[in-house]
């Protein structure tokens, strides 16, 4: 993440973004950002040939006053790079080769792939190639083959160091029978090798040298062992079925089949005639059956085949029905979301009344909530009081509320009880009311009483 923010940075200085008219400045500018990022990142390999690449091709478009200082900046940012950084990285030696060679400077090229070589903790044969190619280039085809004496020597090199001189030799000298014979002097040593006999056969084949391609493939997978040749058969079946005729198509399958059968590491099933006629067919992706009979047939092709409609052939289908039926056949295993219940995101500055707001925008509320917000007032109508929840919250955890209600005091004697249902304010109302004092109906009460009493 840090690298990236570094490279936007950079790509920024190098917009100009203070409108300088002057180039130098803004080449100092990006530079210094440059070595910024390498405080950091020392160990990228990218950053330190992007700088010496910007002050390679400032250097190329720029003012001729500096066109000399920053190409010498730039080979001090190789120099620096596969000094001190990145020492045993071939892709900065390489660069740093080309730009020396692409100034004229041989010898300092020539130095850097020495240097290289010299290293002990390295593979050489890639050096080896770029060397030869490089010499090839600069001093002629002679120099190019001391090269590859030199790579011979050497008992780190591999295979592929055989197949570029050959190739070299074909391509540039024109002779086929130097390649033949460096393709040979390689086969002495690895001729169990399936990437180099591979290597080896596609050149036949494109000479066209059939009986000398046969006598190849027969040499070879006698002596390899085993179950090292599969690719190889595959390659001795397609040559026979390009080149040859039926019987000798047969006749290889025969022997393939027979092969792999006495390969006790290979899988007995992967021999079955089946498959092995699948194969015969197969051109260019092309599959004489379809995705489920490679699949009952267990064809290690199966899971990885792209399928191709062809005329005349109702056996074969197109890759839009495969991805049809694999996701016909997985959409009952897989749990999906329910996506009718999902709100649209807007983008939006600033969020309103009946807005779910987030950083960037809003969600809508569910219509309900919506409908209720927009009959309250708004919250600018209430200006307090307000309430510190958190307080409040905490004095309900806090206090120590009773579990039950405690039983209230008891009536007094002689107290009627008030009515069910009569309303406490009305009690008090008329207890505090005084009788009248000319109640004649309550004098006449009292009177009769008395006379009752006396009597």
């Amino acid at each position: 993440m840090q690298l990236k923010i570094w490279k936007q940075f950079i790509a920024w200085e190098k917009r100009n973004p203070t409108r300088t008219e002057s180039n130098a400045l803004l080449v100092k500018r990006v530079l210094y950002a440059y070595e910024q990022c390498l405080l950091c990142y020392s160990h990228c390999a990218e950053i330190w040939y992007e700088a010496a690449l910007y002050l390679q091709r400032a250097s190329e478009t720029g003012n001729t006053q500096f066109k000399e200082r920053w190409a010498e900046e730039a080979a001090m940012l190789y120099e620096r790079a596969t000094t001190i950084s990145l020492s045993n990285s071939p892709l900065l030696h390489f660069a740093f080769a080309d730009f020396e060679e692409s100034r004229l400077k041989f010898d300092k090229a020539e130095a850097i792939y020495k240097k290289l070589l010299e290293k002990k903790d390295i593979q050489p044969t890639l050096v080896f190639v770029q060397y030869m190619k490089f010499s090839r280039r600069t001093e002629g085809i002679k120099a190019a083959r001391n090269v590859f004496k030199q790579a011979r020597e050497d008992p780190r090199c591999s295979h592929q160091i055989y197949v570029a001189a050959a190739l070299m030799e074909y391509n540039i000298s024109k002779d086929k029978a130097i390649a033949y014979k460096i393709f040979e002097l390689g086969l002495k040593k690895f001729a169990d090798d399936p990437t180099y006999v591979l290597a080896y056969l596609d050149h036949l084949s494109h000479l066209n040298e059939d009986n000398n391609t046969r006598v190849l493939f027969e040499k070879v997978l006698a002596t390899m062992p085993a179950e090292k040749t599969k690719e190889v058969w595959d390659k001795y079946v397609e040559f026979e079925s390009n080149v040859g005729d039926l019987a000798s198509l047969l006749k290889v399958e025969k022997k393939r089949a027979a092969s792999m059968r006495g390969n006790s590491k290979m899988d007995p099933s992967q021999c079955r005639e089946a498959l092995l006629l699948v194969d015969r067919y197969s051109y260019l992706g092309l599959i004489p059956c379809s995705e489920t009979e490679l699949k009952v047939m267990e064809h290690p092709c199966a899971a990885k085949v792209d399928l191709e409609p062809a005329s005349g052939s109702s056996g074969l289908q197109s890759t839009r029905a495969k991805d049809t039926i694999a996701e016909t056949s997985l959409s009952g295993n897989i749990s999906r979301p329910d996506t009718s219940h999902m709100l649209p995101f807007r983008p939006s500055a600033t969020s309103g009344v009946g807005m779910n707001a987030v950083p960037g925008g809003h969600f809508p509320l569910p219509s309900e909530v919506a409908y209720l917000m927009s009959r309250i007032p708004p919250p600018q109508c209430f200006n307090g009081p307000f309430v510190n929840l958190n307080e409040l919250v905490h004095l309900i955890k806090t206090s120590d509320l009773p579990s039950s209600l405690a039983p209230g005091p008891p009536d007094r004697p002689g107290k009627k009880r008030r009515a069910e249902g009569r309303d406490d304010s009305d009690d008090e109302t008329q207890s505090s009311t005084a009788p009248p004092t000319n109640d004649i109906y309550r004098a006449r009460q009292q009177k009769r009483a008395h006379t009752v009493n006396s009597s």
